[in-house]
Order: structure tokens, then C-alpha cells, then sequence
């Protein structure tokens, strides 16, 4: 008896830690589209987090000069298809007046450089990077019938799994070499 007790037991604790890891999220993004390209490769930046309906969370990541990336979105529910919405901005350094100091000094400030809302809620997009720098990515969910709200602890059925996959190439460049890119419509590089 205390054998079948002992198995019993074990085979409870081996069937929860599987439940448990299935809600860990954290390889979402491998499930997020790839593109058709072969080219791509899968960044070690891609991420996979645990959201609830409505709730918005930020990453932020590094692009490198001369290095094209494409950022693909997903969730682990089928009626987030082309919901999640997403919002990619740079850091800049402005000098401004700051209230608590009562003097002028230099401030970082975040720029909005893309968003899908203009975008037909595009569930990727693909950047060239022209230099090396940190970028943030904004990433919200549409408030849904989950009862998991801010506050308290999620129920298994408020858990939302959400991918960020990060793929890279190397980039092409166009134009002359030496020779100066004239700003045109819808070209250019980040």
C-alpha cells in the first residue's frame, strides 16, 4: 500500500510540474510566423512572456549597424490573430528644464518610430538598422473577457502566453558606395 502511495505521489508531482511548465510561456515565439525567406536566422533576443487581457509590458533590445531584422508577434489564443498591438521606439537625449532641479539639463526621451495601428495591425514588420542602438518595444493586448485584472494573482485560465520573435540577416545596402541616399518616400534605414 504505501508503495502505490509513493507512485501515486510522484506520478501527481511529475503530471503537475508538466502543467506548470506548459503555462511557463517561455518558448511562445518559436510559434510566431517566420516569413517564407530562408535567410533569417532566430536572434537570441526573442522573447516569450505571460500577459493578461489589456495589459501592456516593454522590452528592449539592441539592433546593429548593417543588420536587417524582422519582428514577428503571437499568442498562445486564436482570437488574439492580428490583435496584439505593437509600438517601437527609439531613445533620444533632449535638453530640457527639469522642475525638481530647477535648472536645464539633458533628459532621455523616447521617439515612436512604428506602430501597427498605422500599419493594418501587421503582426510583423522588418527594419535595416544604420547604426547600432537600443531600441524598445511596446507590446499590448486588447482588454478581453479574462476576469485576470491588475491587482491579483492570474488564474491559469487568465494566462495569456505572447511571443517576440526576433529574427536577423544581413543587410543589403543600396545605392553608390560613398555616395549619399536622397530621403524619399517610405525608404531608408532606421
Amino acid at each position: 500500500m504505501k508503495l502505490s502511495v509513493k507512485i501515486s505521489l510522484l506520478l501527481f508531482a511529475f503530471l503537475g510540474t508538466n502543467a506548470v511548465n506548459a503555462q511557463s510561456c517561455r518558448d511562445e515565439h518559436t510559434y510566431c510566423d517566420r516569413g517564407k525567406d530562408k535567410g533569417w536566422q532566430i536572434s537570441t533576443q526573442s522573447k516569450s512572456g505571460t500577459f493578461a487581457a489589456g495589459e501592456t509590458h516593454e522590452i528592449s533590445l539592441i539592433i546593429y549597424d548593417g543588420i536587417d531584422y524582422r519582428f514577428s508577434f503571437c499568442a498562445n489564443n486564436p482570437e488574439l490573430d492580428g490583435q496584439i498591438v505593437v509600438e517601437m521606439f527609439t531613445e533620444k537625449t533632449v535638453r530640457k528644464y527639469i522642475p525638481e532641479k530647477r535648472r536645464m539639463g539633458y533628459v532621455k526621451e523616447k521617439e515612436s518610430r512604428y506602430t501597427n495601428r498605422e500599419d493594418e495591425m501587421a503582426q510583423s514588420f522588418e527594419i535595416q538598422a544604420d547604426g547600432t542602438k537600443k531600441i524598445f518595444l511596446r507590446v499590448t493586448l486588447p482588454e478581453g473577457p479574462s476576469e485576470g485584472g491588475r491587482g491579483r494573482k492570474l488564474k491559469a485560465s487568465d494566462v495569456i502566453c505572447v511571443g517576440v520573435l526576433v529574427q536577423h540577416q544581413k543587410g543589403v545596402r543600396s545605392g553608390f558606395k560613398g555616395g549619399e541616399q536622397v530621403e524619399t518616400e517610405g525608404g531608408g534605414g532606421f
